[in-house]
C-alpha cells in the first residue's frame, strides 16, 4: 500500500448529526416527514442529487437541483458551526495526518460534499494543515457519486498510484460500495455510520475502526513512494 484516500464526513468528522438535522429540517419545510431512522437510511451516503430525485422528483432540474442542494448545505454548516465543540476531527486523526506527512505517505480527501462545505472545512475545522483543493476531490457536478467510483479514481489519479496500491477509508454503505467499484487495494471501515455486525460480515474489508488513535497500527505496511 502507497496512499490513503479517506472520504470525510462520517469518517474523519463526526457531523452525522449536522447532516441528520439539516435533511430533517429541508424535508418538513416541504412537508416531508421523516424520523432519524428514516433519515439515517436514506440521506447518509448518497449524493444530494440522487436524495433529490428519490425523494422529492426525478423530473427536477439541475439548476433546481442545485438551488437545493445550497439550501440544504447552508443549513449544515449554520449547524455545523455554530459551537467551537463541534469543529473537533475524530480523536487520533491529527496525529494520523501528521504521521502520513511525515512519512511522505501521500493522502487525500474523496467527498460527495460541495465546494463551499469544502472551504469550511479547511477553514473553520483546520483541514488546511494537510489538504488543499489539490487533494481534496468534491462534488463539482463533472464526477458520478459514490456509489460510483469517480470520486475514488480522480483521487488515485491525482496522488500518482492505482487503485490496488490505495486504502481507502469510509463510514458508510455507499462509501464502501464506492471502494469496492474503485477496486481499493484496502478498504478500512469506521464505524460511526453503519452497524458493526454488518461490517464484521464483509469479508473484503481489511479492517474496523472506531476512531483513529491507534495510528501506528493503522498505517501498518504503508511505504512511501517510489
Amino acid at each position: 500500500m502507497k496512499a490513503v484516500v479517506f472520504d470525510f464526513n462520517g469518517t474523519l468528522y463526526n457531523d452525522t448529526r449536522f447532516h441528520i438535522a439539516a435533511w430533517t429540517n429541508f424535508f418538513r419545510r416541504r412537508g416531508i416527514e421523516m424520523s432519524e431512522t428514516e433519515v439515517r437510511a436514506k440521506c447518509i451516503g448518497p449524493g444530494n442529487i440522487d436524495i433529490f430525485r428519490a425523494h422529492l422528483s426525478p423530473d427536477l432540474s439541475m439548476n433546481e437541483m442545485k438551488r437545493l442542494s445550497e439550501d440544504k448545505e447552508r443549513e449544515y454548516r449554520a449547524v455545523a458551526g455554530s459551537k467551537e465543540e463541534y469543529h473537533a476531527l475524530v480523536p487520533g486523526t491529527e496525529d494520523m495526518l501528521n504521521a502520513l506527512k511525515a512519512r511522505e505517505i501521500p493522502f487525500a480527501l474523496a467527498t460527495a460534499s460541495p465546494i463551499e462545505n469544502v472551504e469550511f472545512y479547511l477553514n473553520t475545522l483546520g483541514l488546511n494543515r494537510w489538504f488543499s483543493l489539490k487533494n481534496v476531490v468534491y462534488d463539482d457536478d463533472t464526477l458520478a457519486c459514490k456509489p460510483a467510483p469517480d470520486f475514488y479514481l480522480e483521487a488515485m489519479r491525482r496522488l500518482g498510484v492505482s487503485p490496488e496500491e490505495t486504502v481507502i477509508v469510509e463510514d458508510s454503505v455507499t462509501g464502501l460500495l464506492s471502494a469496492r467499484n474503485a477496486k481499493a487495494g484496502r478498504i478500512v471501515m469506521r464505524d460511526e455510520t453503519v452497524p458493526v455486525d454488518f461490517l464484521n460480515a464483509q469479508a473484503d474489508i481489511y479492517a474496523i475502526i472506531h476512531d483513529f488513535t491507534n495510528f501506528d497500527s493503522f498505517l501498518g505496511d504503508l511505504r512511501m513512494k517510489g
